[in-house]
């Protein structure tokens, strides 16, 4: 059952690709619809997807078991950051491509693949814990994340904050509201809310099969760096934080749902963020590709290890 749905989402998300990699192709869409979808994206339906992913009710009896997620969350984002800002120092990268490689090592894809795979194993409350850890990946990555995107070449990264005060930052904030007051909206417009944040994963993938019509596939297989990004996100930084969490008494579903969602492949936003602040997107795309498809075999060996 739970294999069946990992590779039922990884299949979905491929099916959508190539349907964004045929519709380029065949001139259905051009560079300019491409943009505008990025646009689309980027300031409707991702903040969409934010703020209904929280207004949710919080039952009393969990609280504990969710301040022990947001700490553990918080850390291990920190931890991660750190250890891939260092390692990118000693990289032959270009600016625009070490912001691809710190982003799609650091933030993986915990919403549209991560959420049916945490509900299938763990049914009751799982979907709350995983919905904390897509709290600190949408505050870092619209935070952070546009910082590693807007980061200039000749090395002056002073904080461009009118970068950061963006749609996705105003939607996280809006949401916090929601999280900590228990504030329903009125259901026509949570139902809006959810249809648009829906609207997120199709096309993204669409996006990201629009890009690979630049990409000579045969070179995928010769890039060292694609296998790199793909060790990393897939195995060695899920298996450091299944082995830092070794120690600690934390809850075990808890600790269980943070290792299989740091172990999801690169999040479709890398190609988004990268088109949009013109960064390396052949890069992410063929990195968001790459680690999708060989996720089919890495998440089930993590699931289990953590069952072990």
């Amino acid at each position: 059952m739970q294999f069946s749905i990992i590779i039922n989402q990884i299949l979905v998300l491929f099916i959508i690709i190539f349907i964004g990699y045929i519709i380029r192709k065949k001139e259905i869409i051009n560079q300019e619809v491409s943009d505008g979808l990025t646009d689309l994206l980027m300031e409707v339906t991702l903040p969409a997807l934010i703020i209904s992913s929280m207004i949710i009710e919080i039952n009393p009896r969990l609280v504990n078991n969710l301040q022990i997620s947001f700490w553990v969350w918080g850390g291990l984002y920190l931890f991660i950051i750190g250890m891939i800002s260092l390692l990118s120092h000693y990289l032959p990268f270009s600016q625009n491509q070490k912001s691809v490689f710190k982003f799609a090592t650091i933030f993986g894809n915990v919403g549209y693949m991560g959420y049916p795979v945490i509900d299938a194993i763990y049914p009751e409350y799982g979907m709350l814990y995983a919905i904390i850890g897509n709290i600190f990946f949408n505050v870092l990555a619209w935070t952070y994340g546009i910082y590693l995107f807007t980061k200039k070449e000749d090395g002056d990264n002073k904080i461009q904050f009118e970068k950061l005060l963006n749609n996705g930052l105003i939607a996280i904030i809006i949401g916090f509201g929601f999280l900590l007051t228990g504030y329903q909206l009125p259901n026509p417009l949570t139902g809006a809310l959810d249809r648009l944040g829906n609207m997120t994963f199709p096309l993204s993938m669409i996006v990201i099969g629009s890009s690979l019509t630049n990409i000579d596939f045969k070179t995928i297989l010769y890039n060292k760096y694609l296998y790199l990004i793909s060790g990393l996100k897939l195995i060695i930084i899920p298996l450091i934080i299944f082995l830092l969490l070794q120690p600690f008494t934390i809850p075990t579903k808890i600790n269980n749902i943070v290792v299989i969602l740091f172990a999801m492949p690169s999040a479709a936003t890398t190609v988004v963020f990268a088109e949009k602040f013109g960064a390396d997107y052949t890069l992410a795309s063929e990195g968001v590709f790459v680690t999708t498809l060989f996720s089919l075999v890495t998440i089930p060996f993590f699931i289990y290890l953590i069952t072990l």
